[in-house]
């Protein structure tokens, strides 16, 4: 009942009624308490039923009615400020229907200001003369093949209804459409007054006075069916927006074409199976200096050479703060057009963020301002999406945020439920522009593996989260009792300034923590403090670079650590640090991840057996990352490894080392999808079950000659679609086939047989990566029609290869090469000359001979088709 109310209610503030949004955060908060108080004592109760029979029949008769009543007291309490609330919400009027009209008029008069008109000029707009001819060629196609959609897409100030105009004016373009209709759509608009808005432009002559809903759709769907047409709608917001009006637009390719610009992907992709979609790219660094010159009336020979020089200096460092991000650098430029003197200048950079991020009034969110314009798409967005997108702002300024991890900590979080709805979210939000892509999955199409956040939407981001109370950042100047229950840290010294102000200023509230900083010192007194106050955190992340600690110390994880009862996701990623496991952690019954990854050792504390296998009680986990090396200790005195087969819940296990932990527990592991593996042996046969995707195996030998047979270990798992082999190995691959792979990475392998021919039959492969010596033979053969659908392969170095063949037919999809420190590789391949879908080619560190053999074999020729990167 309350989320629902929340929903409503948050719809109803986005239409500018504040009165409102101030209540929704004191309701927030009261849900927020009656969690707590409420999964506190189910946790607390669940832990008891672990006791002894004795235990249980102290705690029936003497505890539970004790705690059932502070626990009844505490709910009547929450109860009565929310009955509190709403008294007052309907003594002041707030949910009355008459605040709807001003917020709605408010709204209008925004999207008025915003309107756009296509006869308006545009002098903002720094040609890219490849990607206007791209679109214009796309409108003005003849015949009947591709779709009459064309769509521009991309984040609120990238230039989409500037490029727009610029099409729609292109000589081009006028000269083979006969009729032009321009219409901004925008947020609040009638089906009705879309049609008659375009039908007034592209038939002048029609009489449409009188004409109901119904006959004027069909009447523009019969004009531009007849006629060739060219219709801008600017600014459409959602798909269904556009379901609302396309009754009157031909889904099926005519004379007509509809341009439609909008923030989302999505509506593009909804409104034309083919559409053509295109995203303006940012302004690289001379673009962006060529706008600002231009908006701020920046010229030479206007003021002295030195004066000139200096301000270049302070324009082009002032200009990278907008991220290449045409508004931004819009709204500096007409700052910087009032400000004449080289003082002035030093002044506005001083400021630089501020005035971009508000425009010239500082305080004043205009609606042209950066934070205005990209405002709008936050508040258009649907209630749950808004905490995932405040969430972002956690993460320091310019961190490529993984995408695994991302989604995990939002169903910590408890924004989600699964994954799977969190990565759908983050789609959601890349469709609108909000978030960037980093790196995409090789495996899954569409997925991403990293993403990003622009500058400026991080700004509005932060700004939104700190007036909304969501999060903060240990930066922002807020009164020390702020009931906050999200926290980040951002060091860029160490940390023991700002962590113990925390355990002070801070409420007990506190569900979630991120450190970020280069440094971490004295671990054990740090966390302490903070596991005792804090003991309603669900998310702890500590992520430092590197630890002052020398190896002879340890890091103990504190046991206070037990006391989280609460908390689903715990991240300790310190480089040099050295765990020490506590045995209370067995309290922690709701982790679902446990990432302990880190240049380290894990060490187990060995006073009781049971204390050893505190990872085996953690029956939740769904994920964990083990550290990268493990102490001599995790194996106790009878030689009893680390036991795992009780997490039956584990879809991930990283840096699983098969001298410390039990090798037969991973056939108990039944939902795991992803498995790294270390092993100094042989690996036999392991019956795991059919999900697994991901494998990497890495085998170490104890002397330079020997050689580690995985191949029965291998053969278990034919279903996997992701392979990383490292190390040296016994007939690699040679019995087996994987009818699914479709990535494999190799390295120091050691191989004295060449292993492309049989490579090149695994008919799924699209990636392949062959580096650190993975082959030390002197001849390398893609043998004819291999790699039917390989597109992106790597090669470094292979010390030893002489000469490289590729036959006809092979590599025939090949989109991507890379080479590197093959210096004894004298000639490209001839074959690769006749690869028409080869579009990247990177060269590094590779030998004059063999760059005059590319050069001459078509590599400069073909530049449109070739990039070479060659360097020293």
């Amino acid at each position: 009942m309350i989320r629902r109310f929340l929903k409503d209610a948050d719809a109803r503030a986005r239409i500018g009624d504040e009165t409102l949004a101030l209540w929704i955060e004191e309701i927030k908060d009261a849900a927020y308490d009656l969690e707590d108080v409420v999964s506190t004592f189910v946790l607390t109760q669940e832990a008891a039923a672990t006791k002894g029979v004795v235990h249980k029949i102290v705690d029936n008769l003497f505890k539970r009615p004790i705690k059932l009543y502070k626990v009844g007291s505490e709910i009547d309490k929450i109860l009565n400020r929310l009955s509190k609330l709403n008294q007052s919400l309907e003594r002041h009027g707030v949910l009355r229907d008459k605040n709807v009209g001003d917020a709605s008029s408010s709204k209008q008069r925004i999207n008025d200001l915003r309107r756009t008109y296509s006869h308006v000029p545009e002098h903002d707009f720094v040609e890219n003369e490849g990607s206007m001819m791209e679109l214009v060629t796309r409108l003005t196609k003849e015949g009947n093949s591709g779709s009459p959609f064309v769509s521009i897409y991309g984040m609120g100030g990238l230039g989409k209804t500037t490029g727009a105009k610029m099409v729609y004016h292109h000589e081009k373009v006028r000269n083979h459409f006969n009729y032009f209709a321009w219409v901004f759509v925008s947020q609040q608009f009638q089906p009705k007054d879309i049609w008659r808005i375009v039908l007034k432009q592209v038939s002048p002559s029609v009489d449409i006075q009188g004409m109901e809903q119904g006959e004027l759709a069909n009447k523009l769907f019969e004009v531009l069916k007849e006629q060739k047409c060219l219709v801008v709608l600017d600014d459409i917001w959602n798909k269904d927006d556009w379901d609302l009006i396309k009754a009157g637009f031909p889904e099926k390719t005519t004379g007509s074409k509809i341009l439609i610009t909008t923030r989302r992907r999505d509506v593009g992709e909804h409104a034309g199976r083919r559409c053509f979609l295109y995203q303006p790219p940012h302004l690289d660094d001379t673009a962006s200096w060529e706008l600002l010159k231009k908006k701020a009336y920046f010229q030479e020979d206007a003021t002295s050479r030195v004066d000139y020089e200096h301000i270049e200096k302070l324009g082009k460092g002032m200009v990278k703060y907008c991220g290449g991000l045409p508004l931004a650098i819009i709204v500096l430029g007409g700052l910087l057009s009032t400000k004449q003197s080289v003082n002035e200048w030093e002044t506005v950079k001083q400021n630089v963020k501020e005035f971009i991020n508000k425009g010239q009034s500082i305080g004043e969110q205009e609606y042209n301002s950066v934070f205005g314009v990209l405002g709008l798409s936050y508040d258009e967005l649907p209630y749950l999406l808004k905490p995932c997108f405040l969430h972002l702002a956690n993460f320091p300024e310019d961190y490529e945020i993984n995408v695994k991890e991302l989604c995990l900590l939002w169903t910590a979080e408890g924004f989600v439920a699964v994954e799977d709805k969190a990565r759908k979210c983050l789609m959601a939000l890349v469709d609108r522009g909000m978030v960037q892509v980093g790196r995409r999955s090789s495996i899954v199409v569409g997925r991403i593996k990293t993403c990003r956040i622009h500058d400026l939407m991080r700004d509005l981001c932060l700004e939104k989260a700190k007036n909304e109370n969501f999060f903060h950042c240990i930066n922002f100047q807020v009164s020390g009792d702020s009931k906050v229950r999200r926290l980040a840290f951002h060091s860029n010294d160490n940390i023991v300034d700002g962590l113990p102000r925390l355990t002070n200023n801070r409420e007990r509230c506190l569900r979630s923590l991120l450190c970020f900083g280069p440094k971490a010192k004295d671990f054990n007194n740090l966390m302490k403090p903070l596991f005792n106050r804090f003991n309603m955190l669900r998310v702890f992340k500590f992520e430092f670079i590197s630890s002052e600690l020398s190896r002879s110390q340890y890091h103990q994880i504190p046991e206070e650590i037990g006391k989280l009862i609460h908390l689903r996701l715990l991240s300790i990623k310190v480089c040099g640090l050295v765990f020490l496991l506590p045995s209370s952690m067995v309290n922690l019954r709701c982790l679902q991840t446990l990432d302990l990854r880190a240049r380290g050792l894990l060490e187990m504390n060995l006073c009781t057996r049971r204390s050893m296998n505190v990872l085996s009680k953690l029956d939740h986990l769904r994920h964990l990352y083990l550290p990268d090396f493990f102490g001599h200790t995790c194996l106790d005195e009878d030689g009893l490894r680390l036991r795992l087969g009780n997490l039956r819940s584990l879809e991930t296990l990283v840096n699983f080392d098969s001298r410390y932990c039990e090798l037969d527990d991973l056939s108990q592991l039944t939902k795991l999808t992803k498995l790294s593996i270390k092993t100094f042996q042989a690996l036999g046969e392991i019956n795991l079950v059919s999900n697994l995707q991901s494998l990497s195996v890495k085998t170490f030998s104890r002397h330079s000659s020997d050689l580690i047979d995985i191949d029965p270990f291998l053969s278990s798992y034919p279903q996997i679609q992701k392979l990383r082999l490292y190390g040296k190995l016994v007939n690699p691959l040679e019995n087996i086939f994987f009818p699914n792979l479709v990535k494999l990475t190799m390295g120091s392998n050691f191989l004295k047989v060449d292993p492309m021919p049989i490579l090149g039959k695994l008919s799924k492969l699209r990636i392949l990566a062959i580096s650190s010596s993975s082959y030390y033979g002197k001849k390398m053969v893609c043998c004819k029609n291999s790699f039917p659908r390989l597109e992106s392969l790597s090669i470094s170095e292979l010390l030893n290869l002489e000469e490289w063949r590729v036959e006809e037919g092979a590599l025939s999809k090949l989109c991507h090469l890379e080479m590197s420190l093959c210096s004894k590789l004298k000639s490209y391949p001839d074959g690769l000359r006749n690869i028409t879908t080869l579009k990247e080619i990177k060269l590094t560190r590779m030998e004059e001979d063999f760059m005059t053999s590319f050069n001459q074999k078509g590599g400069d020729e073909n530049c449109h088709e070739h990039r070479s990167s060659k360097s020293e």
